[in-house]
């Protein structure tokens, strides 16, 4: 009755493992594995191994055994989120950990076939905590296992516990050594992937962060539409067929007959052979992009070729290049879009994984046509990977490198042969084709000798398109002319209400805070209809963090991934009943991810105060600034210099933004003289500055105060604050000194004055 009460649960909820049952069912090798009584008389499970009986569990007493392992997992299980046990036997272990920790989710993970449909003629599945349970799964070989952790990797949880049946370790060695090292690398590189993919998330934000004054005093390249509207642009990427096209794009660029924008490295062998692309392509996020362009910067010639920009590249390449500059928006920047009035949504260019992709985007949008491809293999040829004027990693060489390697295919080239290519070359060709359907207004040719077939892109040698489509001069040499702007029309009113937003956001976090510690003492004492009503606030609460605007536009983006898998854990929170147990996943899920926003927080808001809400502000009202760390001012007593950093983890260096002193010290002093009719003093405000500042200005005494109480630990200090203004000075040089009374730090970041 037992069991075939579990084979019909198992066939309605896991077929797979119902099937599996049906095809061993009647196997010989169910001898080995037998049921017999303990001394205790609860059931164990006798394994013969080599002749010798072995039990998965105490033949003296299964249950005393299970308390005892309870007790040993006990300190680890209390710090995961997620259990994965590993070798269920009759049950023991798991049915007293899951009553012990009623808040827990579960894997169940049976190596052994045999095993499982002996406890399944012993237990009752359906007795288990099922709401709970994530993953029940039956390994039969290596094979299932792989398929196992392929699926377990895409849904893992934040913190897994493996909790593994001592005897397996011992009766089943190998497997459970195989699968133990397997589990491991999983979780090290889920581990390793989340890193990588808040880095880049970060980086992708810090980008948009620091190009933003750049992109709202440049035009956006869609201002240029007239220019290339139904005119020829050469696409031209550094694939190894490049080589073969010189002296036609020489003769191209010679005779004005097509645009030619160079993506990525491109740049690097035209210049090496004399052609000066009509504008270079970037999008790159990372911090040595710049290095593509380095001989153009370090030979000028950057000065005379535009750069066209998505907003969200590697700002180290805006900073460092110095010609005409024109931006497109990307996907990826939520931070221009905010600042940015002006800005058409329509011409948000899609985030993608190669810039000739990026740039196909852009020309379709600014309805150039047709298009011609040079040099876009999506393939090796000849083992090289790039054009051979295209030096990089170790060996300096344009030819394949041994991590290339990796994942390697067979495809049809533009004349019907096969091409090798790897997966993320082909991956490229695939987004492209994608994008050449997307905008089928737009005629595409592929001219690339040698190279992948691209669908929709017919291939013609570009000697070919030269004799029948490129007839006639289509270029305007001066398209970039007349560097006009956005303006900065409604960026101060953007400004004040980022600030407000922060303010808030901090405010949020605080009642957020307070609810965790409410839904806490609810579950304790167990007050049921409370922690109902608290649910529903919580909801409530949280939704207006998420409304709030500093988190859209920094912290949303930054923790997108970590978002998608709490989004995920509150699927299975609201199917929890128990008002009790589900007080202690809320907490447990949301404070975890709440503690990541706030930690975002911490990096970008000294960066959005001290960097790009400065330089976006306008310049001409009057006042002049002197920063902290110039030799005018004269520091007396204990003070500390301290920096706002850009940490860079490819490379471990840091670049400085900002600077400012610090001191707790009674009477530690600033002195310094300036001329001029007002003064204003920039420092930063948090709960733990001194509200007793002493200024003296020609010997006249004021106070004013650093002390913010909204702003507090864990956030750090507001940065860039006014601090004291004093107006109708006399005219002539002033004497000032400041000086901390109080208790509490004072935070100096400089001075402001007017003439």
């Amino acid at each position: 009755m037992l069991l075939a009460e579990n084979e019909r649960f198992l066939q309605n909820h896991y077929p797979s493992i119902w099937q599996l049952w049906k095809k061993i069912e009647h196997a010989p090798i169910w001898s080995q594995y037998e049921i017999v009584r303990s001394h205790a008389g609860p059931p164990t499970i006798q394994v013969h191994v080599d002749e010798r009986p072995l039990y998965l569990h105490s033949k003296y007493n299964p249950e005393q055994e299970a308390e005892r392992l309870a007790q040993q997992f006990k300190d680890q299980v209390e710090q995961c989120d997620h259990l994965f046990f590993y070798g269920i036997g009759l049950g023991y272990h798991v049915e007293k950990l899951l009553s012990m920790f009623p808040d827990k989710s579960f894997t169940i993970y049976e190596p052994n076939p045999w095993v499982f449909f002996r406890f399944l003629s012993c237990k009752r599945v359906t007795e288990w905590p099922l709401h709970r349970l994530r993953y029940l799964y039956v390994e039969t070989d290596e094979e299932s296992r792989r398929q196992f952790f392929a699926e377990f990797a895409n849904a893992l949880e934040t913190n897994v516990g493996l909790v593994a049946l001592p005897s397996y370790e011992r009766i089943f060695v190998d497997q459970y050594r195989q699968f133990v090292q397997q589990f491991r690398d999983i979780l090290q590189s889920k581990r390793i992937n989340l890193a990588t993919e808040f880095a880049f998330s970060k980086r992708w934000t810090l980008n948009s962060v620091m190009n933003l004054p750049t992109t709202l005093r440049s035009p956006s390249i869609f201002s240029r539409k007239e220019h290339f509207r139904s005119k020829p642009v050469l696409l031209v990427a550094a694939g190894p067929s490049l080589q073969e096209e010189y002296d036609n794009l020489r003769y191209i660029k010679e005779k004005g007959l097509a645009y030619i924008f160079a993506v990525g490295s491109a740049n690097r062998a035209l210049v090496a052979n004399g052609i000066l692309p009509d504008a270079v392509c970037t999008y790159d996020p990372q911090a040595h992009n710049f290095a593509v362009f380095w001989d153009m910067i370090d030979k000028g010639i950057d000065a005379h070729v535009p750069m066209i920009y998505g907003t969200s590249v590697g700002y180290e390449t805006i900073q460092k290049y110095k010609g005409p500059k024109f931006y497109a928006v990307t996907s990826q920047d939520t931070v221009t879009p905010y600042y940015l009035d002006s800005l058409d949504r329509s011409e948000v260019i899609d985030d993608a994984f190669s810039i000739a992709i990026i740039t196909l985007q852009i020309l379709a949008k600014l309805e150039a046509n047709p298009v011609i491809l040079v040099g876009q293999n999506f393939a090796f040829r000849d083992n090289y990977y790039y054009a051979k004027e295209i030096k990089r990693g170790e060996k300096q060489t344009a030819e394949v490198l041994e991590h290339e390697r990796r994942g390697l295919m067979q495809v049809k080239d533009v004349y019907g042969h096969l091409v090798t290519t790897n997966e993320s070359l082909n991956q490229m060709r695939l987004l492209m084709e994608h994008y050449i359907q997307k905008y089928a207004q737009i005629e595409v040719i592929n001219t690339t000798k040698g190279g992948a077939d691209i669908a929709g892109a017919p291939f013609v040698p570009l000697e070919a398109v030269i004799q029948t489509r490129l007839t006639q001069k289509a270029v305007n040499e001066n398209w970039h002319g007349g560097q006009e702007s956005n303006g900065m029309q409604g960026v101060e009113d953007k400004i004040g209400s980022m600030k407000r937003a922060m303010t808030d956001f901090i405010k949020r976090y605080n009642e957020l805070e307070a609810m965790f510690h409410e839904l806490e003492q609810a579950a304790i004492r167990k007050k049921e209809d409370k922690l109902r009503k608290l649910f529903a606030r919580f909801d409530e609460q949280f939704r207006r963090l998420t409304k709030n605007d500093f988190f859209d536009v920094y912290v949303r983006p930054v923790v997108r991934v970590y978002t998608e898998m709490l989004q995920k854990e509150a699927h299975h929170i609201r199917k929890e009943q128990d008002p009790v147990v589900k007080a202690g996943k809320v907490v447990r899920a949301f404070r975890s991810y709440l503690h990541l926003c706030q930690q975002v927080y911490n990096d970008m808001a000294p960066l959005v105060q001290t960097y790009l809400h400065p330089a976006l502000k306008q310049k001409d009202d009057g006042w002049k600034r002197r920063e902290c760390t110039s030799s005018e001012f004269q520091y007396i007593g204990q003070w500390r210099k301290k920096e706002i950093r850009i940490e860079k983890q490819s490379s471990g260096e840091a670049e400085v933004i900002s600077a400012y002193y610090e001191t707790n010290e009674p009477n530690a002093t600033i002195k310094f003289t300036f001329k001029g009719t007002a003064l204003r003093v920039i420092g930063a405000r948090h709960a733990e500055c001194s509200d007793e500042i002493r200024i003296a200005i020609d010997g006249h005494i004021e106070k004013f105060s650093g002390r913010e109480k909204r702003v507090h630990p864990p956030f750090p200090p507001s940065f860039n604050q006014l601090l004291f203004e004093k107006h109708n000075l006399n005219v002539g040089e002033h004497v000032v000194e400041i000086g901390l009374q109080g208790d509490g730090w004072f935070l100096f970041q400089g001075v402001e004055w007017q003439e």
